[in-house]
């Protein structure tokens, strides 16, 4: 990840932590598993951050429902 797609995803992740691991928890219903299904797709998130970008919010929620069902 170059330094420009880097600050973008910083960016991103400040701005919509919050609402992203309130879905977290209302998938989990648990405050750390939240946290630890935030981070996991946050982390798929950032690998595909240059195909992602236009609308990442909608990957992350994505993400962390798959990984739910998949848990």
């Amino acid at each position: 990840m170059n330094r420009e797609a880097k600050e973008s995803f910083t960016r991103f992740v400040a701005a919509r932590s919050n609402s992203l691991i309130r879905l977290a928890y209302v998938l989990t219903n648990d405050q750390h598993a939240a946290e630890d299904l935030l981070q996991t797709a946050l982390t798929k998130t950032a690998v595909r951050w240059r195909h992602v970008r236009d609308n990442p919010e909608a990957y992350v929620r994505r993400a962390m429902y798959n990984e739910q069902i998949n848990r």
